[in-house]
């Protein structure tokens, strides 16, 4: 029996599971425009991905988030982050916090408001 060569391993981004805290009514209305815009429900990930990418690739991007103070969640929903897209969200919440502290900045603010600021149409997709 001939010795096989060794299984290459392929390299995967790591994935964070991140929950965040929504709004019922916004949680509700997400499938929906998921599906609306050409994705589906195993892509509801991908979908947020790139609205938080949209959003924090925009200049001045954090005035978005004097919205987000008067949010109460009363849901939550799990998404599944790329380790390269938390990196970005850690170093925008630790340059925001230093910035800004009454804005009380973290995660999941940032998804919540990408989340919003896509439902409203203010989506450029990434290039």
């Amino acid at each position: 029996m001939a010795d096989r060569p060794p299984k290459r391993a392929i390299k995967t981004k790591s994935i964070h599971k991140i929950t965040v805290a929504l709004p019922s009514s916004l949680k509700m209305s997400l499938p929906s425009q998921i599906l609306k815009d050409g994705y589906n429900m195993r892509q509801k990930s991908k979908w947020v991905v790139e609205a938080i990418i949209s959003l924090i690739s925009k200049e001045g991007w954090e005035n978005v988030l004097l919205s987000e103070l008067m949010v109460s969640p009363d849901a939550q929903d799990v998404y599944s982050i790329p380790e390269d897209v938390v990196a970005i969200m850690n170093k925008e919440v630790h340059r925001v916090a230093l910035a800004n502290p009454s804005l009380n900045v973290n995660r999941s603010s940032i998804i919540r408001a990408a989340i919003n600021r896509r439902l409203l149409g203010f989506y450029k997709p990434p290039t």
